[in-house]
């Protein structure tokens, strides 16, 4: 608490969805140099790897091995899986296993989540310039815990609604947005359960019995996702911005190591000041790449 920063002005959205801004950042690169669904089983460090059949080849300290089979050597590796997929997967994922203290750093930061529930209407039941639809429950405090009944209250987490504009680019569409337990219990429902309860909520912030369903549901699954198991990071009780500085520092810990920057950790989870957003998960990105330029631009010892 209190290492947060936020920055001044309004949001960013992007009128081609999140994947523009990393098709933009890889306008300049040749075809073919990302390779998408390669999942990784495992990456291994601190070793002496040579291509398969290269006996007398280059030696290299990382060997980065993916589920199908197919293996990549390295010098350096970038490593921006998500804290929640580190959490579940850190002990087996990396060869041999990461140092204490940042597991702990791992165990210590909290991963929490947050999901959108889209909801498409034939036509717009509020008005034409309502950008928020806030949901207030009666007969709860926001002090107190929440329902601990899930299956029965839920929706009850849903905080409101985002009017997408403009409706001539988007349609008529409401975006909802909760997180918690209870987002992830929505994960486990059906879209026709979702759409249920969604229509009842509705119903009841506009006293209309009669109100006409969402036509169709579109919704996130952040925890349901294996390599991500949640959304977002946070500073938990019990930790502090000490555990985000350690998850962030490269491996091999000792600076004399004649191998230097074998594992470097990038992410929102990794950034002091802005996790939690695209810009915090942005800038680490560029921190680690510049590392890696002063190590590179670095004079070679005699």
């Amino acid at each position: 608490f209190g290492e947060y920063v936020s920055l001044p002005g309004l949001d960013c959205t992007f009128p081609g969805g999140y994947s523009s801004l990393a098709e933009r950042l890889l306008s300049d690169l040749p075809a073919g140099t990302v390779l998408l669904n390669k999942a990784v089983r495992t990456v291994r460090w601190q070793g002496s790897f040579r291509e398969e059949g290269d006996e007398g080849g280059r030696v290299f300290p990382v060997r980065v091995e993916c589920e199908d089979g197919d293996v990549f050597l390295a010098d350096h590796v970038i490593v921006t899986v998500p804290l929640g997929f580190l959490k579940e997967r850190h002990q087996e994922f990396f060869q041999p296993p990461l140092p204490e203290r940042k597991a702990q750093a791992i165990r210590n930061l909290g991963f929490g989540t947050n999901n959108k529930i889209f909801l498409e209407f034939e036509q717009p039941f509020w008005e034409p310039e309502q950008q928020l639809l806030e949901v207030v429950w009666e007969d709860e405090s926001p002090l107190e815990e929440p329902d601990a009944d899930l299956e029965a209250n839920w929706f009850k987490k849903l905080i409101g609604f985002v009017v997408l504009q403009p409706p001539e680019q988007h349609g008529h569409v409401l975006c909802g947005f909760i997180a918690g337990k209870e987002s992830e219990h929505m994960e486990t429902l059906s879209d026709a359960e979702v759409l249920s309860a969604m229509t009842h909520v509705l119903r009841t912030m506009t006293g209309n019995p009669d109100l006409p369903a969402p036509r169709s549901v579109l919704r996130s699954r952040w925890h349901s996702a294996p390599y991500t198991r949640g959304s977002y990071s946070y500073v938990a009780v019990g930790s502090s911005g000490d555990d985000i500085d350690v998850l962030a520092q490269p491996l091999p810990e000792d600076p004399r190591d004649p191998r230097p920057l074998q594992l470097l950790f990038a992410g929102e989870a990794t950034h002091r000041t802005f996790y939690s957003t695209t810009h915090g998960a942005l800038l680490s990105g560029w921190r680690e790449a510049e590392r890696l330029n002063q190590l590179f631009q670095a004079p070679v010892p005699a």
